[in-house]
Parts: structure tokens; sequence; C-alpha cells
């Protein structure tokens, strides 16, 4: 009897999911690579900190984000790689030209061998996407490669200045909820995250609703979905629990129509991962699946492990146009996570497959 073929969704649900797990500190090997950001979060050199306080060099991949954002850390980064003698790369990235940076990347990465260590606490969520599915496509896949991430101890708004700019959109109609970023750019569609599927006569969106209104409403303009999908995110800590009720009347979803709303933590990857696959096993043969990854930076984690693996999803993304100031995010550095993904890579997942390829 002939192994039946799974396909791609149906491979990546069979793989048993790693959990995500709390580490004290980072220790890098003169061979290994830590991909990271220097953006304006106190918590965007925390690994790398952390990772250069053991004394050992190591290689770092310092991503710098154009437009330049002067409140960034990249200058720090800098010091910190000079004065422990760790091996410095720099990389552009331009959110408003992204494509084909996850090619640029690996370029750099194969030049020599080690584990890969891709810190997503300083990353915008398309750029988290693309790293990973551009890592994924590479001739070793997921092999020694992890992703790190580092809590923050404090998320604004409060609860009290959220409710209070919302008591002032209720009242106006016309005043707009800013809390991190200022109008979109435009509505990216990175060619190497496009489809491949054929156009279909319905369209989902896929969104995760922020607490910065106009990307779902520039979403929901730019490409007129059919059908919608909204993704809430639940924070792991309960102190936070009330953004998701303030998310959820922000953007008035209780008022959209053709939509279905789940919830799934916005620290537990596997928890959207999941969600995803379902969506896209009940929806994916009709319809042509848009997934705008807009929620946790874990959320786009697991977009971006989805993407790598089903290609006839098409990702969106509403670029910012402008960032407010830097005291307007988090601040403080809370736990830092790891998360092994070994279990993705293609070589490895076959070879667990090999022993019952053929029943008998």
């Amino acid at each position: 009897m002939k192994p039946s073929v799974q396909t791609p969704a149906e491979r990546l649900e069979a793989i048993p999911k790693p959990q995500l797990k709390t580490i004290d500190k980072l220790v890098l090997s003169p061979s290994d690579w830590l991909v990271m950001c220097g953006g304006f979060e106190d918590r965007a050199l925390a690994l790398l900190k952390s990772a250069a306080n053991t004394k050992t060099p190591f290689n770092v991949v310092l991503i710098l984000y154009e437009p330049v954002v002067a409140a960034n850390h990249a200058a720090e980064a800098r010091r910190i790689c000079r004065d422990r003698n760790i091996r410095l790369f720099e990389l552009s990235y331009n959110r408003e030209s992204p494509s084909g940076f996850g090619d640029v990347l690996v370029k750099l990465l194969s030049t020599h061998e080690g584990r890969i260590f891709v810190d997503i606490s300083g990353m915008s969520r398309l750029l988290i996407v693309q790293t990973l599915v551009a890592i994924k496509n590479r001739a070793q896949g997921f092999s020694s490669c992890f992703v790190t991430y580092v809590e923050a101890q404090n998320y604004p708004p409060t609860q009290g200045e959220a409710e209070i700019i919302l008591d002032k959109s209720d009242s106006d109609p016309s005043f707009s909820i800013f809390f991190l970023s200022s109008g979109v750019y435009e509505v990216t569609l990175v060619p190497e995250l496009s489809s491949s599927a054929p156009a279909s006569a319905h369209t989902r969106l896929v969104a995760f609703p922020s607490l910065d209104t106009h990307q779902l409403t520039a979403l929901r303009a730019e490409l007129q979905p059919s059908r919608l999908s909204f993704i809430e995110g639940i924070p792991p800590a309960l102190h936070n629990s009330w953004r998701q009720q303030i998310i959820a009347s922000a953007n008035c979803l209780d008022k959209v129509q053709n939509a279905e709303t789940y919830q799934t933590s916005t620290l537990y990857y596997e928890e959207t991962l999941d969600r995803l696959l379902k969506l896209y096993a009940q929806h994916g043969i009709y319809e042509r699946l848009l997934i705008s990854p807009t929620g946790s930076k874990m959320q786009a984690v697991a977009v971006g492990i989805l993407r790598s693996f089903v290609e006839d999803i098409q990702i969106v993304y509403p670029t910012p146009r402008d960032f407010l100031e830097p005291e307007r995010y988090t601040s403080g550095v809370g736990k830092m996570h790891l998360l092994a993904l070994e279990s993705f890579s293609e070589n490895n997942f076959s070879e667990k497959l090999a022993p019952s390829a053929s029943a008998k």
C-alpha cells in the first residue's frame, strides 16, 4: 500500500511543536550568529548584552532600519561589539522597500557555519516573517536555528490612558486612535511572500487587530476582502488582560460583518500556529487567504513558520508612515525566551517519517 502524500500544511500540522523556553542568559560560541535590530526599546539590546557578558566572542548581524529613527540603539550595539571583540556585520532594511531582504541576510549567514539566533525583540512583524521564510528556504532549513525573544516590563498605554482615548474616539468619529505609529505608508505586498495560489472569487483577510486602528482600516480599504477572520491577542500577564477588550472596542470588531473572531496567546506561538492551520484547512481550498501579521511578535513568528511551509498564502502588511515618541513604546527588560526551530526542518521531519514510509 502506497503512503499517502501530505500537503505542506498537513506536514506542518503533524510536526510536534517545540515550546518556548524561559532562559536566564544567552550563551553563544565563536561560530554562532546573533541576528538583531538596534530598536529603540530597552529590550532591543538585552540578549546582546547577556551574550556579551560571557566574554566569548561571536558574530552579530545588526539590521539597520531605513528611514532611520534617531532614537534607536544601533550606536550602543556597535560599542558593545567593539568592546567585547564581537564580529559585527551590518545590513540595511528599508521599511518602504523591503523586498528581497531575506535573500541578502541568508547570503551573509551562508558564508560561515554555526548556530543562528534570530532576536525578534527589536524587529518589525514583517521583518520577522521575511527572516523566518528566508532561513527555512535555505538548504539547511531551520537546522541549528533559534528564535530569541525578550518581554518588556511595561507595555504602554495604561488602562486609564487607553480608556480616555477610546472615549474621545466614541464622541468624535473623526478622532484617530494612534498609540505607537501614525498612519500607513502603504499596504506592502512583498514578492517573496506572495501567494502561489490562483486568483479566487473570494479573499479572506486574516488580521490581528491592534491598538493602532488605522492598520486594520487600511487593510480593509486597500484589499477589499470578501470575508474576515480576526485573531485577538490574549496577554500572558493577567494585569494586561484589559487590552483585549480595549482593542476589540477600538476596532469596532462587533460591528464588522462577515467576520469570525478567535483568541490566541500573544506569547505562546503554537496557539496562533494551530489556529492559522485550522483557518487554512477550513477556508484555504475555496478562498484566497491574506494574512497580516499585525499582532504580537510571537504571533508573527507563527505566521512566519506557517508561510515558510504553505506558499499559497499571501502576506500583507500595513507599513507605518511615522513612529511616535520612543517613550510611547515599551520600557524595561522582562523575561528572556528561546525557541528551537530544529523540529521544523524538512530534513529532520523526513528522517522521523522514514521508518513508516511504506505501510504493510
